[in-house]
């Protein structure tokens, strides 16, 4: 069921309202909310990751609408303008209804307290904060609905348990009452790791359709124990995309078998947060060419 913007808004912000309306937002509903009303589960985020994005939309205009559309389940953006805005999604139009590709959408759980908790696509909706304020409507869809616990700390065990929640950051691991109430690069800490492994993505591994949750940040925490983010000059795009081909040789050596991460749910193997059998050199190179992911993320 999709309910609108003013009414989700009203229901999120009147505390028990959820509980007192007799419009049931259930499990597998897309919703249409403001990045305002989205509360993290994660502390951190990639900055050269939002950098590349950004630095994209500014010289693309239609690729920021591009991913707009495709992140509300509408394939992607059928016409704009200059005037058009992502604060107002009738200034444009995407080629699709809502939902008609619920893959790309993003997600959220309701919790005991009546709030939203995003639970995927924190790195996306931090770039639409960044380039156009907590303002923007946004559509997610609905996977889990924890009204039924009683207290918010049954909630956050639920949330480990099911691997829905990220709580270690560069300084240690948090308790949940530490996470940022808010998106957005202002709210949340910078994770080197976690933009070194986004980049190594189709080089090193390969993200399946439905990979584990998560699976960037346990990459990321394996690496911190192989090859310290000291080791490599950072702050060019030659100096990482060197850092990028460490990383994505250490990922394709390794054993398959080897245990990568401990999570709530068991062990996770190299294989099973596929580790590619070689470095595919091609598109290590293409980071670096003018047109590739590294130029646009250290463009000025």
């Amino acid at each position: 069921m999709r309910i609108s913007l003013s009414l989700l808004t009203l229901l999120l912000s009147s505390g028990s309202a959820f509980a007192a309306l007799p419009i049931d937002i259930h499990a597998g509903a897309i919703v249409q909310v403001p990045l305002s009303e989205l509360h993290p589960t994660q502390a951190t985020l990639g900055y050269r990751q939002l950098d590349y994005k950004l630095h994209r939309y500014q010289a693309e205009p239609k690729k920021l609408f591009d991913d707009y559309c495709e992140s509300m389940g509408q394939k992607g953006v059928k016409d704009f303008s200059a005037q058009s805005k992502i604060t107002q999604p009738s200034s444009f139009s995407c080629k699709a209804p809502v939902g008609s590709e619920p893959g790309p959408m993003k997600t959220a759980v309701i919790a005991p307290d009546n709030q939203l908790y995003l639970t995927d696509g924190h790195h996306t909706f931090s770039n639409f904060v960044d380039v156009a304020g907590l303002t923007v409507p946004v559509q997610v869809r609905i996977t889990d609905d924890f009204r039924s616990l009683k207290t918010m700390s049954e909630f956050w065990q639920k949330m480990e348990a099911a691997n829905l929640v990220w709580l270690d950051t560069p300084n240690g691991k948090i308790k949940p009452d530490a996470l940022p109430k808010e998106l957005g690069r202002q709210y949340m800490h910078n994770e080197e790791y976690r933009s070194l492994v986004y980049f190594v993505r189709d080089i090193g591994f390969d993200k399946e359709q439905n990979p584990p949750p998560f699976l960037e940040f346990y990459w990321g925490k394996w690496l911190e124990t192989q090859l310290p983010v000291s080791n490599f000059n950072l702050g060019d795009r030659y100096g990482y995309a060197k850092a990028v081909a460490a990383i994505a040789e250490k990922m394709t050596s390794v054993p398959k078998d080897t245990v990568i991460a401990n999570s709530d749910s068991g062990t996770l193997t190299a294989q099973q947060l596929g580790a590619r059998d070689k470095v595919n050199k091609k598109k290590l190179a293409k980071l670096s060419e003018n047109d590739g992911k590294l130029t646009w993320a250290f463009a000025h």
